[in-house]
């Protein structure tokens, strides 16, 4: 196991100083981390377009690119799931096939959005007919009639969206959005946890009762293109993550301003992915969680603070090289007013897949690690020599076998670093 030193920081300030802060919040152990062997992602993902660039001006943080939210989406078409090959972890990869696992009949639908068609929704559902309005939508603004904001819906556990960038980012951005009144759920025990009706996993992880567990993404940085997959794809493709995933029984702690206590009620999770582990088959690579003030120990799963179904958060995810900085800022049920920051040395700490192209790919050395899973076999090394993966963002709910419910987000800026 290797380990370096972590900055961290806590902050506390009055919601009303924060209107230039920016925030972030993670994902959970069921969604965990891991590798397919890929240096780059398959032709075609991300089209033929670099990302936004801000007008020409002085050096420093510049708009590139924003979107508020404020006119409908353009209409989108679902057409059959063609299940695209997305590594060995995906709908229909080398993993599910050892498991004699056969995608079931899905629809899926790619809707460029924004100025210039930056970014992208990406849907997915097994119903026939289904509209993309109703899985993501601008509907008003229940703090602020005269705000509009995007709301992304699961109506059932198998429907699924995610917003991304049409292009990958560059290796040094800051992306911010707020997020609000959730309802994925409540973690709270003898009820359906958000669910309409019983649910399963199937046919992936048949047999096991969906409902246990009912989340979202708030922001997350991958290492390829996301779009809607089971969820055990995801856990291998992460490296930086705010997310929200309520269940019950509890498997995380939360801390409370005094201790952690066990709970699986509205967690706010703040990690990054241990990539000097190798994690498991279902997992992908341990957590480092952000909480009471500093990084836990590798696969401590430890929530910063539980949210608020009712409320705006910001939040923001900064990369300055090999460095993230993840800072989200609201009402949060222990904390109160408050903001917490963390930031990580991505190389010094080995976070996973964390070089976005072969100079950083050359200083982390020491974190390659060519083994594979038995499952899928040498062909996808966990992390292989010369291996870089930009970076994409992602929110929204990425799985096509859990979660059902509905989120709110707003004021989606991308800043990068103008010469």
């Amino acid at each position: 196991m290797r380990t370096a030193p972590v900055s961290a920081v806590v902050v506390l300030r009055p919601v009303a100083l924060l209107a230039v802060a920016l925030a972030a919040a993670a994902l959970l152990a069921r969604c965990g981390s891991g590798g397919d062997g890929g240096g780059a992602p398959p032709p075609g993902d991300g089209g033929p377009n670099p990302p936004p660039a801000p007008p020409p001006g002085a050096p420093g943080w510049a708009v590139a690119a924003a979107e508020r939210f404020e006119a409908a989406l353009p209409d989108g078409a679902f057409a059959p799931d063609p299940v695209p090959d997305d590594g060995p972890f995906s709908d229909g990869g080398a993993f599910f096939a050892s498991r004699s696992v056969t995608p079931p009949a899905a629809f899926r639908a790619s809707t460029p959005a924004g100025a210039g068609g930056w970014f992208t929704i990406e849907s997915y559902t097994r119903r026939a007919g289904a509209s993309t309005q109703e899985l993501a939508e601008v509907v008003q603004d229940p703090a602020d009639p005269s705000n509009h904001a995007l709301r992304i819906t699961s109506r059932a556990h198998t429907d699924a969206t995610v917003l991304r960038p049409s292009a990958p980012l560059p290796a040094r951005y800051r992306i911010s959005v707020r997020v609000g009144f959730p309802s994925f759920g409540d973690g709270v025990a003898g009820g359906l946890n958000g669910y309409d009706g019983p649910a399963d996993a199937g046919p992936w992880w048949p047999g096991e009762d969906a409902t246990r567990q009912n989340g979202f993404y708030w922001l997350t940085i991958l290492d390829r293109l996301p779009r809607p997959h089971v969820n055990t794809w995801i856990h291998h493709h992460r490296k930086v993550v705010v997310d929200s995933d309520n269940h019950y029984p509890p498997w995380m702690e939360i801390w409370d301003g005094d201790r952690f206590v066990w709970s699986g009620e509205h967690p706010v999770m703040l990690f990054a992915l241990d990539g000097t582990q190798p994690g498991t088959e279902r997992a992908g690579p341990p957590f480092l969680s952000f909480s009471n003030g500093a990084w836990q120990p590798s696969g401590a799963i430890r929530a910063v603070d539980a949210y608020l179904p009712g409320t705006w958060y910001r939040l923001t995810i900064e990369r300055d090289g090999p460095r993230y900085t993840i800072e989200v800022s609201g009402r949060f049920r222990y904390g109160g007013e408050q903001t917490y920051r963390a930031t990580v040395d991505a190389a010094a700490r080995c976070v996973f897949h964390y070089p976005v192209d072969a100079a950083e790919a050359a200083g982390a050395a020491r974190c390659v690690d060519e083994g594979a899973f038995a499952s899928v076999g040498s062909a996808y090394p966990r992390w292989p020599a010369g291996g870089a993966w930009p970076d994409w963002f992602m929110l929204g709910d990425p799985h096509v076998n859990y979660y059902e419910g509905s989120v709110l987000y707003d004021d989606l800026v991308l800043e990068t670093w103008r010469e």
